[in-house]
């Protein structure tokens, strides 16, 4: 994905700035990931100092997921910010989740690997439809109504002898 790497050496002292479309192209190119379909802008704000790289990250847009409850795609609005200082040293290294280093020599650095990261850490962990404005699930009520059907709970008579041995 060559257009999500910057040139670096050669770049000017100060500010730069760079817009990205983020869409399918970019999502098929990762095997496991939640989202096969989406399309977000991405401002990446590149402020180059001497010593260091200070790259913000500003995601807007929208992605497919797959409910967890009901299994129907539906699209979810997403907004983030998120920031990457790149320090010059002799090999890579990842300092913490915000730092890395870069060999002093390296031209190119690539954005890639960080933009994939950092629109996986604004998924949900638990991801179903979102209510609407009066509160009710939006999820297929057909698969809700299956469901709910399966997992009514009967009572299992091993655990009665058990609950006899309960303390009131």
């Amino acid at each position: 994905m060559v257009e999500y790497i910057i040139p670096v050496m050669g770049l000017a002292l100060g500010s730069h700035n760079y817009t990205y479309k983020i869409d399918n192209t970019f999502f098929n190119n990762y095997e496991y990931y939640d989202t096969d379909n989406g399309l977000l802008e991405l401002v990446v704000e590149l402020v180059r100092e001497s010593n260091l790289i200070d790259i913000k990250f500003h995601f807007k847009g929208w992605v497919e997921l797959n409910c967890d409850r009901c299994l129907e795609k539906f699209k979810m609005n997403v907004e983030n910010d998120f920031r990457l200082i790149v320090k010059y040293s002799d090999a890579y290294e990842e300092i913490s989740d915000e730092v890395i280093t870069i060999p002093t020599n390296e031209s190119n650095v690539d954005l890639s690997q960080y933009i994939y990261e950092y629109i996986n850490l604004m998924l949900p962990i638990k991801k179903v439809h979102p209510d609407d404005d009066l509160g009710n699930s939006t999820c297929n009520e057909d698969m809700i109504d299956r469901l709910n059907k399966y997992s009514e709970q009967k009572d299992d008579p091993r655990w009665d002898a058990l609950k006899k041995l309960k303390l009131d």
